[in-house]
């Protein structure tokens, strides 16, 4: 049984789950607490990240950062594996870069796959044959997403007017 309905916003929406759009997929990326999953529908193989900011009142830091990790085993809330972080320049989230506390080897395949992903999402580009998944909650408060609008972008109504 397929369990896909359309929003009507152009997300495809399977139970709790939607399908981002690339064009707005950096937005709920950088909001905070972004969980998402990167499929290829071509071999099946699917990479579940998240992504956290890290706090604004560290006055050692002069600018923003996102930490990513990858999902490494079966228990979705506490199975991630830091990867590397996403450090702002010029006022936008850079290049994603791996630090001595990456848990994950470069050459491993989720971390090429995210690589990928962000590389063409930070230029503009689509990230077909690729699909991104949100899981169904804001991503930047964790909250259970309802509004069709809010289902398409990942961000609830009162989040999406302050995310990055």
């Amino acid at each position: 049984m397929n369990t896909q309905a359309h929003t009507g916003n152009g997300a495809r929406q399977a139970g709790l789950r939607a399908q981002l759009a690339s064009a707005g997929a950096l937005r709920f990326l950088l909001a905070g607490h972004a969980i998402f999953t990167v499929e290829n529908p071509r071999t099946g193989g699917r990479f579940t990240y998240r992504i956290m900011r890290a706090p604004d009142n560290d006055e050692r830091r002069s600018r923003r950062l996102w930490f990513v990790s990858v999902l490494v085993g079966p228990d979705n809330v506490a199975n991630y594996a830091y990867a590397g972080m996403l450090p702002e320049v010029g006022g936008e989230a850079g290049r994603f870069t791996m630090t001595r506390g990456s848990k994950i080897v470069g050459d491993a395949p989720s971390v090429i796959a995210f690589r990928w992903v962000w590389d063409r999402l930070r230029d503009g580009r689509s990230v077909e044959p690729a699909v991104l998944w949100h899981e169904g909650r804001c991503g930047c408060c964790g909250r259970r997403l309802t509004v069709p609008e809010s289902i398409a972008s990942g961000l609830g109504p009162v989040c999406a007017g302050r995310a990055a």
